[in-house]
């Protein structure tokens, strides 16, 4: 029914190079790229005009290295919101995230079709880049058709990019995402491959309201936040759950994998995904600004090859089992593109690939049992606390829209 908008979907993950590849296509003028259109908040973010200046005054919080930008991330929706932006989902980003059956909601297919018709009567193709989509790209490809790329990054460096954030502009969004996107589909196949004692603890995921919403990404968040010493142990191991699992799920359902360390480091096969890219948007993109920032933490607490060797061999044994298999293909109403082992097998190395740069890198740096509390109890919110929560969900209603008012009348910080 809508495979007459022949879109390209790119599917990644915060962190991974997604914002900087977004850019290289956006450059095309056949082309028109939507960022994040598929994220939570996204309808607060496109009622007013000045946000337009959230990546300006993002930036001066911390340094995202999006050097590369020449226009602020979300123009492309901005400039259609009017129209577009009723028929957003209120909170799109992690209801489907995991989809049953393979089956996308009816209210994302109405809104993610209003793009890509906005696209095709400017005679532009329309382009998704996206950081929600992994768990989800089986059944956006059978939905939509179209070219699909799956895009990963080093995830221990990717790991130190979100400690990055923390450290320098105080935000859990990046540490707590992965418990999210593992904790609201905990009951999904996929999600049940992780060994019971690894597993998100079991919390309700409440999206009838806006405060619903809010206290149950919050619950995740001082998950992340607790100062005790196991902490980043679980987080990282989440992470690398999440990272495997996702990308499993995303490669599979690809016609295109993009490694983003791999097309910086290595020239031949920076070659190879131009030319291939080239064939399928009529151009070769431009890679020429392309730059790696090595994000490496050694945590005292935890022995970071153990860690990994854990979740490789729970992989390895959810393959060999047949398990991973069968809840790859709940995700999309047809045959996966790449064979599931050949997807796994790539990641699995890729992580080996990324402990190897890690032990070797000069700039890794070590972060002790204490500096890690410290850390956590200094950025951590009044309302991770469960009481303040409870009291605070009861007021939002009420508070909420005087403080989106505030944010659209100031700077979005």
């Amino acid at each position: 029914m809508t495979s007459e908008f022949d879109p390209i979907f790119v599917h990644a993950s915060m962190r991974s190079g997604s914002t900087y590849f977004f850019n290289v296509l956006r450059r095309n003028e056949t082309l028109l790229c939507f960022n994040e259109s598929i994220m939570d908040g996204r309808k607060n973010n496109g009622r007013a005009k000045s946000a337009r200046n959230r990546p300006e005054s993002h930036s001066q919080t911390w340094d995202a290295n999006h050097h590369f930008f020449g226009g602020p991330y979300f123009d492309e929706l901005t400039d259609i919101w009017d129209s577009v932006g009723p028929l957003c989902p209120d909170f799109p980003e992690y209801e489907g995230f995991l989809p049953e059956n393979g089956l996308v909601s009816h209210e994302l297919i109405a809104y993610l079709s209003a793009l890509m018709a906005h696209a095709q009567s400017h005679s532009k193709r329309p382009v998704l880049c996206e950081v929600s989509s992994r768990g989800r790209a089986g059944a956006l490809r059978s939905t939509f058709g179209g070219f699909h790329i799956a895009q990963y990054r080093d995830p221990l460096s990717q790991f130190g990019s979100y400690i990055r954030a923390l450290v320098e502009g105080r935000t859990w969004t990046f540490l707590g995402t992965p418990l999210i996107e593992l904790g609201a589909s905990g009951n999904h196949p996929l999600c049940r491959l992780i060994p019971e004692q690894w597993r998100i603890p079991a919390l309700p995921w409440r999206t009838k309201n806006k405060a619903q919403f809010w206290a149950s990404n919050i619950q995740y968040f001082a998950l992340v936040s607790a100062s005790e010493p196991k902490t980043i142990e679980r987080v990282f191991r989440w992470h690398l759950f999440s990272w495997v699992l996702s990308n499993v799920a995303a490669l599979s359902y690809s016609d295109l994998s993009l490694d983003i360390d791999k097309a910086h480091d290595d020239p031949a096969y920076r070659a190879s995904l131009v030319a291939t890219l080239a064939a399928e948007i009529g151009v070769a993109p431009d890679f020429s600004d392309i730059r790696k920032f090595d994000r490496y933490y050694a945590f005292e607490s935890f022995e970071t090859a153990e860690i990994c060797d854990q979740v490789v061999s729970a992989v390895h044994t959810a393959l060999d089992d047949g398990r991973l298999d069968a809840a790859i293909r709940t995700l999309g109403k047809e045959p996966p593109l790449t064979s599931i082992a050949t997807a796994a097998e790539l990641l699995l190395e890729k992580i080996h690939a990324s402990l190897a740069s890690m032990m070797s890198s000069a700039e890794r740096r070590r972060m002790s049992a204490a500096e890690w509390q410290e850390l956590a109890a200094k950025n951590r919110k009044l309302w991770h606390k469960p009481g303040v929560r409870w009291i605070a969900e009861r007021i939002y209603p009420v508070a909420e829209p005087i403080v989106r008012k505030a944010r659209l009348a100031g700077s979005w910080v």
